[in-house]
């Protein structure tokens, strides 16, 4: 017995001498550090370093790099990446080790986001596209603006640059309806909106197109679906990243007016055209002009000076060079296997480029400014090996400041006011106007002398899932239930503080023969005599009120899912519940605060074969209360197949040449309910006039709306033809796809009602019918040239053409005014054949528009009567919705240095303009202004010469009757083509900051709207504005830096 006992003790004693060798050599070991690449060379970011065993890991920074501390003397380290091979490398007693990771197909496949869920990629017969998150990294405040040109189908337009206003439109695919065409955008699988997210808490960013792709969503899949997924936790250590930009803002383009002397050189040759050679402003005059503004030499600067004489630059006025953005976030990540996040906080401000007065000055700030705080938070838990339970809040809070009179109006007074019409400031610091009983605003005043708005919001997004899977038993293999349960609150909230500037002009008189100022204008003391004009103004800063508005939505959704592979085959579904309850408490009518329910079920079915062979059906069922019970639910089907041509062993010869080539077909239909109204079955009333019956005054009341009983969905059915092929072992990657819709039932107010029945609001139906098809493509090549060296070349363009088949529109008399066969935004006016250069061509021209000289513009006689109007209206252009859209970029990684570039364009889109400063001096009171461009108009000294850009000019309104007209005249071609986004970056070298704590470090380098190219030289293309009356978008130049520790 004793004998045992030692022979234990021998043994324990020598696996404790055991243990702690191990200990010890474990404890003195250094880090284990290195730095994974793809292999192509590019250091990745985020790659997961786990010792196997353990639930110590970390993960990559910015560089590539990882330094992680093990528990072994000699473990093994796993090393994953989504889409990349798993690695598990033993590592001895290295302690540096650099790891290449090879892309993995198969993993690729288990995260293509689709709708409701997630496929493997080689399945996917749906088309669908996706965003580098990284690509998206622009300065901007506005995600919607910094997806331009990178995504094929993708239709965007930034109409405005104004700070807290700058987001663009979308359209996928064009347009299909005449009603709303914009796609649904789910942020975590919940509809919400997506402007104000922060890019760096942005994971993954899909486009769903077709129908195949969208049918689940049904009554909200018609225009198309953005899928946006915030960054989930990943399990590793902390890992923290901070990252900060600063930069300049300038306008794309500037609007430029004619100067004092070119509008009043105008000015005379309109006036005399219309007055026998008679003019508005003397040689006397001009040239006391220009003393006072020092193009003359001044022999008498008391009164010859630019109070007296002006010339002032109106938009110069108004907007200055340069205004300022910058942009921080802080973000963590990590988390053990069991439970892991992500959280982030980042500032957004950018302020305007309107020329606003000081705080100082005015005792209140008037300047434009947006302020922007986000925040993300996700926590990811695994309590047992089935069950996942993932929460998330996100949201943001934005307050902005902005002068009381909006951008628009300030734009359209700039235009209004005539340079010479009076100053900016009279000596005084006082406002000048003019006509107190026609107030012509000034638009300094209105800028710097109306007060202020401050508009202030809040969102709150709110997300919990739960997922368990149901493997408990063979058969249940593959079968999961999901839970999400999500709550969003919105509250909004506009303060005005308003004032009205008092206008004061000179007592003094002119001299009635060369217009000068005469000496009664000047006190005794030489200050100027001043009467009040606008006698209605309040100087004193006053609470104009204000707006306050709020909604809350929650959102259930509950689903059973099935994915599981049998041999060669592989075998999915997915049948889904969810409703909605949207309230909007800001009050207004009755209506627009009673809750908005919606209920839906979705189903979806696939099947693959070893790989080559796809099939897929899905459906959605929904239900809207905007129609009658028995018309509220309806069906949308989809299906699709696809062949992975090179997975045949057929393929095996052209492997090398063609190393992928799939084809892939969808048809299916979604629906929408979208018809601008709600309860569309039930007639509304208003208040109208009261009326009396003897000594009885009784209210009166019309009808608002009268109702539809008839309406039900709008349905689209879609197909669409696609094929991935990629090239030269993957190097090349190219897809292309052809897609056609035809859209019925769009809601519509009848048009062919008799005007006798009374309706003050035509009934909704489903009445119209769009046809719509095009063409994609997407190409990438990427190489690897050497160690140091690698690049990308990408490259995109979409086309789609919309064609109206039905608008219950009466018959028109002449096939040209048919809008039946036109695109749906497109544009109508007159053909214009040139300017009459003779009294002999205008005698023998059909009748047009008042008195018609030499010079003005002719109208083509469609219907031979020899009369032009509406019968001789027909579609002149396409429209503002461009119909060629592209992009085309590069990335270059030399060494520690990277530089990218994005351009982006569209081509086939038109304006026509119109408005006082294309049709000159068409305002009685004469105080149009003018654009730089006026010298290219016809003149009395060439009367046969055409090509110019104004016809003869005219003073009045009476007088522009005919000019004015929309026509090919004034049809502009607005393509263009800009460099959307240009960044360098440098990559510190490993170790660099080491000593401080910092893992990896990158400055950077970022331009936004750097330049544009285009044939249109007024005002920024995109804007696709008429007449130039808004706030240009907007370029960037900021520098920034990234650190991870």
């Amino acid at each position: 017995m004793k004998t045992v006992v030692n022979q234990l003790r021998r043994y324990l004693l020598s696996i404790l001498l055991v243990c702690a060798c191990i200990y010890v050599d474990a404890q003195s070991r250094a880090p284990i550090v290195g730095r994974v690449s793809d292999v192509k060379g590019e250091w990745m970011i985020g790659v997961s370093i786990l010792e196997k065993g353990t639930s110590n890991g970390v993960i990559t920074d910015i560089n590539g790099q990882y330094s992680i501390s093990t528990s072994s003397a000699q473990p093994t380290l796993v090393i994953s990446y989504i889409g990349y091979k798993t690695q598990e490398v033993r590592i001895g007693k290295k302690n540096v080790v650099d790891i290449v990771l090879e892309e993995d197909v198969s993993a690729l496949d288990e995260v293509v986001v689709v709708g409701y869920g997630a496929q493997r990629k080689v399945s996917v017969v749906g088309s669908q596209s996706s965003i580098k998150m990284s690509d998206i990294k622009a300065a901007t405040g506005d995600i919607s603006s910094a997806i331009a040109g990178r995504i094929p189908g993708v239709v965007t337009i930034q109409r405005s640059g104004e700070p807290g206003k700058s987001g663009s439109e979308i359209w996928i695919r064009g347009i299909s309806t005449f009603t709303s065409s914009s796609p649904l955008v789910l942020v975590d699988g919940v509809e919400r909106t997506f402007n104000q997210l922060d890019p760096e808490d942005i994971e993954s960013f899909t486009i769903l197109k077709d129908a195949s792709a969208t049918a689940v969503y049904g009554v909200r899949g018609a225009n198309g679906v953005i899928l946006i997924k915030t960054k989930p936790g990943r399990v590793g250590k902390p890992q923290f990243s901070v990252d900060y930009y600063e930069g300049v803002t300038m306008l794309t383009k500037q609007v430029k007016l004619a100067n004092a002397y070119q509008y009043m050189d105008a000015a005379n040759e309109a006036y005399g055209n219309d007055h026998s050679g008679q003019v508005l402003y003397t040689p006397q005059y001009i040239e006391a002009t220009k003393k006072a503004n020092g193009l003359l030499p001044n022999d008498n600067p008391k009164m010859y000076n630019p109070y007296l004489y002006p010339a002032v630059d109106w938009m110069d006025e108004l907007f200055r060079d340069m205004g300022h953005n910058r942009h921080a976030n802080i973000n963590v990540r990590g988390g053990s296997v069991n439970a892991t996040y992500y959280a982030s906080l980042s500032y957004y401000n950018e302020t305007g480029l309107l020329k606003t007065t000081s705080m100082d000055e005015q005792n209140y700030n008037i300047n434009t400014d947006y302020n922007r705080f986000n925040f993300t938070s996700n926590l990811n838990l695994k309590p047992t090996k089935r069950l996942s339970i993932d929460m998330g809040v996100n949201g943001y809070i934005a307050e902005t400041n902005y002068p009381q009179e909006d951008s628009g109006t300030l734009y359209e007074a700039a235009m209004a006011i005539n340079p010479v019409y009076y100053p900016t400031l009279m000596q005084n610091g006082s406002i000048p106007g003019i006509d107190g009983n026609n107030y012509n605003p000034n638009p300094y005043g209105m800028l710097t002398r109306r007060g202020y708005r401050n508009e202030y919001n809040s969102k709150i997004y709110t997300n919990l899932r739960i997922a368990h899977d149901l493997d408990f038993w063979n058969w249940s293999k593959g079968l999961s239930v999901t839970a999400t349960l999500a709550f969003d609150t919105w509250t909004g909230r506009t303060l005005k503080y308003n004032k009205m500037e008092s206008t004061y002009w000179y007592a003094g008189s002119k001299d009635p023969n060369t217009g000068l100022w005469n000496n009664d204008v000047f006190n005794e003391d030489g200050t100027y005599r001043l009467n009040q004009i606008y006698i209605s103004g309040d100087d004193q800063l006053n609470y104009g009120g204000g707006d306050t508005g709020s909604d809350r939505s929650i959102y259930f959704e509950a689903s059973l899912n099935y994915d599981r592979a049998f041999g060669l085959h592989r075998v999915g579904g997915l049948f889904l519940y969810n409703q909605k309850t949207y309230r909007n408490t800001t009050g207004g009518d009755m209506a627009s605060t009673l809750p908005y329910n919606s209920q839906s079920i979705a189903g979806r079915a696939t099947y693959s074969w070893n790989d080559r062979y796809f099939a897929e059906f899905n459906v959605g069922y929904n239900g809207s209360e905007n129609f009658m019970p028995g018309r509220r639910f309806g069906v949308f089907p989809a299906f699709g197949v696809g062949w992975a041509v090179s997975n045949e062993k057929f393929w095996a010869p052209v492997q090398k040449y063609i190393s992928y080539l799939k084809l892939r077909y969808t048809n299916g239909w979604v629906g929408s309910d979208d018809a601008g109204a709600r309860f569309l079955y039930e007639a509304t009333m208003g208040g109208a006039q009261d009326y009396y019956f003897g000594d009885w005054r009784s209210p009166g009341g019309w009808a608002v709306y009268t109702y539809g009983s008839n309406v039900t969905w709008s349905k689209s059915h879609k197909q669409d033809w696609g094929i991935d092929i990629k090239f030269l072992n993957d190097r090349l990657s190219v897809t292309m796809d052809y897609f056609k819709e035809h859209r019925t039932g769009i809601f519509l107010n009848r048009q062919t009602l008799p005007t006798y029945l009374g309706l003050s609001s035509l009934p909704k139906g489903n009445l119209g019918i769009v046809d719509n098809s095009g063409f994609e493509f997407q190409l990438e090549w990427n190489q690897q040239v050497n160690d140091l060296v690698s690049f990308t070349l990408r490259g995109n363009a979409s086309w789609n053409r919309d064609k109206i088949i039905e608008n219950d529109e009466a018959p028109k008399p002449y096939p040209w005014m048919e809008k039946r066969g036109t695109n749906v935004f497109s544009q109508w006016g007159l053909i214009a054949d040139g300017l009459f250069t003779s009294e002999e061509e205008i005698e023998k021209h059909a009748t047009q528009f008042g008195q018609v000289y030499i010079g003005d513009i002719k109208y083509r006689d469609l219907n031979n009567d020899k009369k032009i109007d509406s019968n001789d209206i027909c579609r002149i252009g396409q429209g503002t919705i461009p119909k060629y859209n592209y992009g085309f970029g590069f990335d270059v990684q030399i060494g520690y240095f990277s530089v990218s570039a994005l351009f982006q364009g569209a081509a086939d889109v038109t304006t026509c303009l119109s408005g006082n400063s294309i049709i000159p001096f068409s305002s009685q009171a004469g105080i149009d202004n003018l654009f730089d461009n006026i010298e290219d108009r016809w003149s009395p000294d060439d009367p046969t010469n055409e090509d110019v850009f104004y016809p003869r000019l005219h003073y009045g309104n009476s007088n522009n009757s005919n000019n004015y007209r929309a026509s090919t005249w004034w049809l502009r071609n607005m393509d263009y083509l800009r460099l959307k986004q240009f960044n360098i970056a440098y990559n510190l070298p490993e170790n660099t900051l080491k000593s401080v704590g910092v893992k990896g470090a990158r400055i950077y380098l970022m331009g936004t709207n750097l330049l544009t190219f285009s044939k249109f030289k007024l005002w920024d293309p995109e804007v696709y504005s008429s007449n130039g009356a808004a706030y240009p978008n907007v370029m960037s130049c900021s520098l920034g830096v990234n650190f991870s520790f």
